[in-house]
């Protein structure tokens, strides 16, 4: 077998070449001033959220006609921008400490620097997008809307993406600048839509009567309800039944409350007056 020949020697003097000392002090001080600094970020962090708390707190307080979701989405945007800026300044310093000339990469040529500017391109493509989106208060938190292929609640607006819950629990993260069409189904005002199935020998108007009475005794004292209810009467319901159709105005953090108990008490009622109603006689949507 042949064997290759090594000069332990050279190794050696190679190794003892380097200044151990040297190189352990100067990788200790790195350490701790990165530690340092991380420590010092994280006591800026906390304080920027607690100042942030407690200025949207106060302008709560003091503008109460501002809605809910608005001040959430203004709220989640400014610690965003306010945590975006900590870890530049964090990444900057600790990208100092440990030598690495910034000012000379980021001057050079090559594909590095292409690809700081497609990246900082997209960036700012996001932060400009969704400026216009929070400007023109397309959409806020907690507003239910479809954006391209995606339906659910908005959970965060952020620079770069904004978060929607779908109806499956499941989180989109989806980047500003694909945001070219939204759908924002409750905007302004929704109603409660409900449709009650009856047969075709059913007493309409005996089944309207019982929910203006349902109307009449629970509307005043149910919060969320901003309008009056529209009984429109009975509708074909395009696959061979009718229903009795009704729309109840209401708030958009309401609606969902006034719908399950509207439909509740009209079935109550409807069941204990002797009215029978088909198998599948409820179907209840919510629309814009």
């Amino acid at each position: 077998m042949l064997k290759v020949a090594t000069n332990p020697s050279f190794i050696a003097r190679y190794f003892k070449s380097f200044n151990w000392d040297e190189i352990l002090h100067n990788l200790t001080n790195i350490v701790i001033d990165i530690v340092l600094i991380s420590i010092f970020f994280l006591i800026l962090k906390g304080i920027g959220k607690r100042i942030i708390n407690h200025l949207f707190k106060n302008y709560a307080k003091r503008e109460r006609g501002i809605p809910e979701n608005r001040l959430k989405t203004l709220h989640s945007l400014s610690v965003n921008s306010y945590m975006y800026i900590l870890v530049f300044f964090w990444i900057y310093s600790v990208l100092t400490f440990i030598g690495v000339p910034i000012g000379t990469l980021l001057a050079g040529a090559g594909l590095f620097s292409v690809a700081i500017g497609l990246g900082a391109q997209g960036l700012a493509s996001d932060i400009i997008n969704g400026f216009f989106i929070l400007f023109e208060k397309q959409i806020s938190i907690g507003d239910y809307v479809t954006i391209g292929d995606v339906t659910g609640t908005v959970s965060e607006i952020g620079l770069r993406t904004t978060k929607i819950r779908s109806n499956n629990d499941a989180l989109n993260f989806i980047p500003n600048r694909y945001i070219t069409n939204i759908c924002n189904m409750s905007k302004e005002r929704m109603k409660a839509d409900i449709d009650i199935r009856v047969n075709p020998d059913t007493p309409i108007t005996e089944v309207i009567n019982i929910m203006k009475d349902i109307n009449a005794k629970n509307i005043p004292s149910t919060e969320g309800i901003i309008g009056d209810p529209d009984i429109l009467g009975t509708v074909d319901m395009g696959d061979g039944t009718i229903a009795v159709k009704e729309f109840i105005p209401t708030t958009d953090e309401a609606r969902f409350d006034v719908q399950f108990k509207f439909l509740q008490l009209y079935l109550e009622a409807i069941t204990a007056s002797g009215i029978k109603l088909p198998n599948n006689k409820v179907i209840a949507d919510i629309s814009k």
